[in-house]
């Protein structure tokens, strides 16, 4: 006969075995993690580093590429706008970068930036106020349309660029519109001296967030009204922007192939477009061409 104590000593080993078990299970499982774990990390580390050398690379190349464009570029635009003067109108959303380059390009062609007129975020008219103010600084109604009123203003700065400041300082538009906080002008000796005569009027947008001013909304109907207006207009765009502007002046029928248009101004080929474009289109007045990678460009660059 099997004793109690038989049982009592059966039933305490399943239960010491059943821990044992488990003690040494959870140990070789969590060893296995553990290992496993490792095995992640240090693939991680070694896929990090080599994207850091990866990394500092392009980096080096970028760099090389840079100074390259800083030796080399001179010498292809040097004296190619000798004597011409520009007017830079650029949207305060583009990058001071990607404005200082175009800026650089037209100096070392030998052109004479006269000023740079930034379109501010407040040409938007996101509200009431806004669009009170534009219409006080045109000395118009308040029709209470945003896009029709910023239309207007983009007609009105195209007059004045065409034309220059008139007689009375009181009614020159370009300079209300600073005042108001529409545009700002930087450089030269204020507005006094811009506009009218001979003067280019280089247009730049380009960004890669969403502008809070659409080039549709301004820059695109000035683009037309400086073309209507007879004046020699390059109209440029970055290569990454999120904002069509190029392609609304390539899609207008009654401006594309009178003005210029370059849809990579951000890199050295387009700047150098820029630049031979507008060469051109100063000795051929109304004869623009359109130039870049996007669709609508006629060429890379213009022909020597």
């Amino acid at each position: 006969m099997i004793s109690l104590r038989y049982h009592l000593v059966s039933i305490v080993a399943v239960f010491l075995a059943l821990a044992l078990g488990v003690v040494v299970g959870t140990t070789v499982v969590n060893q296995g993690i553990v290992d496993d774990l490792r095995r992640r990390t240090d693939a991680a580390v070694e896929s990090s580093d080599k994207l850091k050398t990866q990394i500092a690379d392009l980096n080096s190349q970028l760099d090389a590429s840079k100074s390259v464009e800083n030796i080399v570029m001179p010498f292809l635009i040097r004296d190619q706008l000798t004597g011409a003067e520009v007017l830079l109108v650029t949207q305060q959303d583009v990058s001071a970068s990607d404005v200082d380059s175009v800026r650089r390009a037209l100096s070392d062609a030998g052109a004479s930036v006269l000023a740079e007129i930034v379109v501010t975020n407040r040409m938007a008219l996101s509200d009431s106020t806004s669009q009170a103010a534009l219409a006080g600084a045109l000395g118009t109604v308040n029709s209470g349309a945003p896009d029709g009123l910023a239309k207007e203003a983009a007609r009105a700065v195209g007059a004045r660029l065409a034309n220059g400041p008139g007689l009375a300082p009181s009614d020159d538009v370009l300079s209300s519109l600073d005042s108001a906080g529409f545009v700002l002008v930087r450089g030269g000796t204020g507005t006094s001296g811009i506009g009218g005569g001979g003067q280019a009027v280089v247009l730049l947008s380009g960004t890669s967030r969403p502008p809070a001013v659409d080039p549709g909304f301004f820059m695109a109907p000035l683009a037309a009204a400086l073309v209507e207006a007879q004046r020699p207009v390059a109209a440029a765009e970055t290569e990454t922007t999120l904002a069509p502007f190029v392609a609304l002046l390539r899609d207008d029928g009654s401006v594309d192939g009178r003005l210029v248009t370059v849809d990579d101004a951000d890199n050295m080929a387009g700047r150098l477009a820029l630049v031979l474009g507008l060469r051109d289109l100063l000795a051929s007045p109304g004869k623009g061409g359109d130039y870049g990678v996007k669709a609508g460009a006629s060429a890379l660059l213009p022909k020597p």
